[in-house]
C-alpha cells in the first residue's frame, strides 16, 4: 500500500479529553479480536514503502498519507504538551476533525522493528527523534477522508531490562471522533509485553483517532486497517 509524507496519557491527557463534550455514544465502540477487522478491511497502513533502516531509522517530517487516511501526531484543535518524556494532548479538536501537523518537530519514526519483523511507526516524543528517550514517547492521530466504522492497530511494548527489573507496560489511550470532533468513545488500553494486536467496531461513525500513551518502554505501532468501502483515495 503506497504511503507518501507532506511537509511537517497519562493524568493530564485524561483531563484533556474531559474538555471536550461527553461521549454522544458510550457504547458506541466495541473491541473485537484485530483478525476480525483485518479480514474485513481494505484499508491497511504498514510502513512497508518507507526505507528498510535499522532503529532508530529516520524521522519523518510531516504528515504520512495513505488511501482514505492521514497518520500524524494531533487533530486541528489540539496542543502538543509534555508531561515528562511523554506527550500529552490538550485543548479540543475542532470540527471537521483532521489531522495537523507542528511546525518544528517530525511527529514520527520509521525504523525496521525485530519484534514486527518489518517496518513500524515510532511516534516522537518531547525529547525527539536525537535522543532514546524521545523514540516511541508521543503521540499518534488518525484521519479519514470519510467515515469509518471498523478500525485495527498492533502495538509494541516493551522496555529494556539489564538488571531483571522490567517494569510492567503503561497504559494506553484511544478516543475515537465523529465528523463533528466530538468525543464518541475513550478506550484505555492496558497491554503486556511484546506485539499486542486490538480491533473495534463502531455502531457511529468514525472520523479521526488519537492515541496517547505512559509505557515506559515506548511503543511502535504497525499494521494499522480501517474500512475502506465509502472512502475516496
Amino acid at each position: 500500500m503506497p504511503l507518501s509524507q507532506s511537509p511537517p496519557i497519562p493524568f493530564l491527557a485524561l483531563c484533556a479529553f474531559c474538555l471536550n463534550t461527553a461521549p454522544a455514544l458510550a457504547d458506541a465502540i466495541t473491541p473485537v479480536p484485530y483478525d476480525l477487522v483485518a479480514q474485513t478491511t481494505s484499508g491497511v497502513i504498514d510502513f512497508e514503502s518507507f526505507l528498510v533502516l535499522p532503529e532508530p531509522g529516520q524521522a519523518i517530517a510531516g504528515a504520512i498519507h495513505a488511501p482514505g487516511a492521514t497518520l500524524g501526531a494531533t487533530l486541528v484543535g489540539q496542543r502538543i504538551g509534555a508531561s515528562g518524556t511523554f506527550t500529552v494532548l490538550g485543548g479540543v479538536p475542532a470540527p471537521p476533525a483532521r489531522v495537523t501537523q507542528p511546525p518544528t518537530s517530525p511527529p514520527l519514526a520509521i525504523a525496521f522493528h525485530a519484534g514486527f519483523g518489518s517496518n513500524a511507526a515510532f511516534p516522537l516524543g518531547p525529547n525527539g527523534f536525537a535522543q532514546r528517550s524521545g523514540r516511541g514517547e508521543g503521540s499518534v492521530a488518525i484521519s479519514f477522508s470519510a467515515p469509518i466504522q471498523s478500525f485495527a492497530l498492533r502495538l509494541h511494548l516493551d522496555y529494556a531490562d539489564p538488571l531483571g527489573s522490567r517494569p510492567a507496560p503503561g497504559p494506553v489511550w484511544l478516543s475515537f471522533y465523529d465528523a463533528d470532533a466530538a468525543l464518541i468513545h475513550m478506550e484505555t488500553l492496558t497491554p503486556a509485553h511484546g506485539v499486542q494486536s486490538f480491533g473495534f467496531l463502531s455502531t457511529a461513525p468514525i472520523t479521526a483517532i488519537t492515541l496517547t500513551h505512559q509505557d515506559p518502554g515506548g511503543i511502535a505501532i504497525d499494521d494499522i486497517r480501517y474500512s475502506l468501502d465509502s472512502l475516496s483515495n
